[in-house]
């Protein structure tokens, strides 16, 4: 079917131009020409503004305005729009509807993600016009103009599909959500801009490298293990990457919405891709010296980003209990290792071992004297996984609608009350035992942290203490059921 044709494409296409865009296209009018006129304005020999700059300096600062007004408009913009949309429909039992008719899964998902964000597209196509006669006015290079706007539309489109992610999955959230996203890893983006991921997945530092500012960090070329690459490329090769799993997603919820959010194999899929294109950027700095003093720094984000990534795939890909065991029953399976093998713990010990292969490639040049210091990382990385898997299936057979938050409450004894003991007593001793402690010391410390394997061999214990009581809620669980 042609878009055109789509049915779905098409109502939400006359809400917009019911709502009216005349105003919204001239407003973004409007910006535009202003900055126009600021620019003819500077670059005029009586003019006393921006002391003097040249007019490379000022075209690029007037284009740089444009671009950040249009990537507000369609990126957060469209995101909160088509969040919203699919929102509304499914509270309005439109969403279902839809479902019920012939038309196929993605033809649905198409006319989603195209169509209510549309007035947000035309004020951006009206700024980027206005952008490329700034660009032409500034006599900067054409190629500035292309490749900006291809990643602002590349990352419009990946928004989109996320903004319909959250509209499927949440029943309240709008832009909100997504700016407070960006906020938290904005601090992050300074400290290395080359080499954060997130820089590329938003691809803030492919779009300033364009304007070739002076500052070193914007405007070195990027790496992946120790391979130069640009960086338009690694943003959109990362975000058509991660855009088709979240199509795959989006489409198969469509066609049932009863399947989990991600499958097994899509979760250590994504798992991998994020995991080894943090590593990949990560990986040239050993040999670079000026670097040397940000190694740990940047280990330490890699650690982190690392453990945030797995957490939230672990709760995507887990099934609740209740459908294991009705699958159990279906299917026959009366013993607790087939039971394992599809929860959420086997995936747990999956995702580890992709982080400890990529962590051990980091280490790859020097594994000899770093092995103590790859070992605890691992195994502190593997030991979260483990304990946040078996600790969420508990509570939700043991305590089945207050499974959340009693997960929580553990998780929290584990990895917060350790740091608040060691506030209160002033004991470097007493915050070792934080569940996140080992993994962070080790990459930050060098080869002068502390003895951490201890600390290592207690977190496991608590993993085989809470593994035999899952086992055993389990076998209690299918004793009933037969």
């Amino acid at each position: 079917m042609k878009l055109s044709e789509n049915p779905i494409f098409l109502t939400h296409k006359r809400l917009v131009h019911r709502g009216g865009v005349l105003a919204a296209v001239l407003i973004a009018a409007l910006i535009g020409f202003s900055l126009l006129i600021g620019l003819l304005n500077s670059l005029s020999e009586t003019n006393l503004g921006w002391n003097h700059r040249s007019p490379e300096y000022v075209g690029k600062s007037c284009y740089a305005w444009i671009i950040g007004v249009e990537i507000l408009i369609l990126v957060i913009g469209g995101f909160s729009r088509i969040a919203r949309a699919m929102q509304e429909d499914r509270k309005a039992g439109l969403w279902d509807s839809n479902r019920l008719t012939p038309l196929k899964p993605s033809e649905i998902v198409l006319g989603y993600w195209l169509a209510p964000a549309l007035r947000e597209f035309y004020m951006a196509a009206v700024l980027a016009g206005f952008g490329l006669i700034v660009v032409l006015v500034a006599h900067l290079p054409v190629s500035l103009w292309l490749g900006t706007q291809t990643l602002i539309l590349s990352t419009a489109f990946f928004c989109g599909l996320l903004g319909m992610l959250v509209g499927m999955a949440m029943q309240k959230s709008s832009g909100i959500l997504f700016v407070l996203g960006l906020i938290f890893t904005y601090p992050f983006a300074f400290i290395a801009p080359g080499r954060i991921l997130t820089n590329f997945l938003f691809p803030i530092y492919g779009m300033v490298n364009l304007f070739h500012v002076r500052e070193h960090d914007w405007s070195r070329d990027t790496e992946l293990f120790g391979l130069p690459v640009p960086a338009i490329v690694i943003s959109l090769a990362l975000q058509v990457a991660i855009g088709w799993f979240v199509w795959r997603v989006l489409v198969r919820k469509t066609a049932n919405p009863f399947q989990p959010l991600l499958l097994r194999w899509e979760a250590i899929s994504i798992f991998s891709i994020l995991v080894f294109a943090q590593h990949a950027l990560v990986w040239g700095g050993w040999n670079e010296a000026e670097y040397g003093s940000r190694n740990e720094q940047l280990l330490c984000i890699t650690h982190g980003g690392t453990l945030l990534v797995g957490l939230a795939m672990l709760m995507l890909a887990s099934r609740p209990p209740e459908q294991v065991r009705v699958e159990a029953m279906r299917l026959g399976l009366q013993s607790v290792a087939q039971i394992f093998s599809r929860s959420s713990v086997s995936l747990a010990l999956a995702l580890g071992g992709v982080s400890a292969l990529a962590m051990t490639l980091q280490f790859y040049t020097h594994l000899a004297n770093d092995l103590s210091r790859l070992g605890v990382a691992v195994v502190n990385l593997l030991n979260i996984f483990v304990i946040f898997s078996l600790l969420l299936e508990f509570c939700r057979l043991r305590h089945k609608r207050r499974s959340l938050g009693f997960a929580a409450l553990w998780l929290f004894v584990l990895a917060a009350v350790p740091l608040i003991l060691a506030g209160v007593f002033q004991s470097v001793e007493i915050a070792r035992n934080c569940l996140l402690a080992p993994g962070f010391i080790a990459l930050a410390d060098g080869r002068d942290f502390p003895p951490l394997h201890t600390v290592n061999c207690f977190h496991l214990a608590i993993a085989v203490f809470i593994f035999f009581n899952w086992r055993r809620q389990w076998q209690k669980l299918l004793q009933r059921a037969a």
